[in-house]
């Protein structure tokens, strides 16, 4: 099973961030080419300032490294920035530090995007029209990944306290398209979804959404 991965979003206003967030949008400025943005909030190691999330990084690096996993694709990273949040940004009795990471992507062909984004991203462009299919893990199968006891037990409770995040999901496309979604709401030019991490963790079965976006 493909591990979940991700990149990028929505700005946040600056509040107190109490969980988990991440955030995606995609933007399709015709057909199937266009830019993903994507920002999340991650808890940070004690003495560094890596993720305790190894699928999500605060470094640079290592997510131009996951791009670069495949061959034939010439996505490069831009706009990025990591800050470590100051205490007074959030509430967490458990994780005394947190980092904000942010970044955009171009793309010419959705096609790209595959094995890049978040969970399970596949699409397919047939005439006018471009289908695209996202699938979400079970997230608690990530604590098997630990190389140790120690880390197991981190990446554990770090999944313990996910429970409360969410993953947040917007596409724009040309206001003169239609679009067709099997989650969120649509409205002109865009569709929203969001997703409670909970339900990646209680529920066993691969989580999908699926929309069709039909260009004039």
């Amino acid at each position: 099973m493909n591990r979940i991965f991700g990149f990028c979003s929505l700005c946040l206003c600056l509040c107190f961030v109490n969980c988990f967030e991440y955030e995606e949008t995609i933007l399709f400025r015709k057909l199937n080419s266009g830019t993903v943005e994507v920002s999340y909030t991650v808890p940070l190691k004690k003495e560094t300032q890596e993720s305790l999330l190894k699928f999500l990084p605060t470094d640079r690096e290592s997510i131009q490294k996951k791009i670069l996993r495949k061959p034939s694709t010439s996505l490069v990273i831009r706009d990025f920035t990591f800050r470590e949040l100051d205490k007074t940004e959030f509430i967490d009795t458990i994780f005394k530090r947190k980092g904000r990471v942010s970044y955009k992507i171009d793309f010419e062909d959705s096609a790209e995007l595959e094995g890049i984004l978040i969970g399970n991203f596949s699409s397919k462009l047939k005439a006018r029209s471009l289908n695209v299919k996202r699938e979400f893990p079970n997230l608690s199968e990530l604590s098997k990944e630990g190389e140790s006891v120690g880390e197991k037990k981190i990446i554990g409770e770090t999944i313990r306290l996910l429970r409360e995040g969410k993953l947040q999901f917007r596409v724009l496309f040309p206001k003169d398209s239609e679009c067709i979604s099997s989650r969120g709401l649509v409205g002109l030019g865009n569709v929203t979804y969001q997703m409670p991490l909970q339900e990646t963790m209680e529920n066993p079965e691969a989580k999908s959404w699926e929309y069709k976006i039909r260009f004039f």
